[in-house]
């Protein structure tokens, strides 16, 4: 199965102000290509904030060079198509893909998408929370948080170590394992990576090999 890990950083609150994009493409368990890009979003989103400057570290002056979205995803489109993305807090990325692939009259994707935000809230319960940087620390995944490239790399990660903790083979014995049903984007829409009714509110299936060995107090 081919796992497309996509992270995207804003200039500010419209999805279509897309200024870096990172992704790491694996090729079941294997790390096949990875590529960090920054994008100059169109006039039309206006001045970057300075919030999203401060997360981010990305000022105008660094992407007034830069090529547009459509150039760069041209890299990628190819990898999406009947792959599964992976994406941390999926909810953003995949609006911010889809913003802009709608812009530049691209089109969306065949593909099926997993967020592993809601993964390791599955397999790993008992984590103080499942921000990226949390997550990471905790299964020893080096990150530059908010460096798009880097934040690609450690959800693609995050994802192999729930395969491997859970046992499953591909996203989808995953998915079933921890109660997920995967979200999906075509031309006719997307709908979200969600829980099952029947699996909220429960803990995974299984214990967590690597929290009972960490001891919670280290979390």
């Amino acid at each position: 199965m081919r796992y497309v890990a996509l992270d995207f950083e804003t200039g500010n609150a419209s999805p279509l102000s897309a200024c870096a994009l990172g992704v790491s493409v694996f090729e079941d368990t294997l790390l096949v290509r990875e590529q960090v890009s920054l994008i100059k979003p169109p006039s039309c989103v206006g001045k970057f904030h300075w919030g999203n400057i401060r997360v981010n570290g990305i000022k105008e002056k660094m992407v007034a060079d830069a090529p547009a979205f459509d150039s760069v995803w041209r890299d990628f489109a190819d990898d999406a198509e009947g792959g599964v993305l992976v994406c941390h807090n999926a909810m953003f990325d995949t609006a911010v893909l889809c913003a802009c692939l709608a812009h530049y009259h691209l089109p969306m994707p065949e593909c099926r998408y997993i967020c592993t935000v809601k993964v390791s809230q599955r397999v790993w319960p008992e984590m103080e929370n499942h921000k990226l940087d949390t997550v990471s620390d905790a299964l020893d995944i080096e990150l530059n948080h908010h460096e798009a490239g880097s934040d690609a790399r450690a959800a693609g990660l995050i994802l192999q170590a729930a395969l491997r903790e859970t046992n499953s083979a591909d996203a989808d014995e995953l998915a079933e394992k921890i109660g997920m049903r995967l979200g999906r984007i075509s031309c006719m829409g997307t709908t979200p990576c969600s829980i099952a009714k029947d699996a909220r509110g429960g803990k995974a299936a299984h214990s967590s090999r690597y929290i009972q060995n960490k001891g919670e107090n280290t979390l």
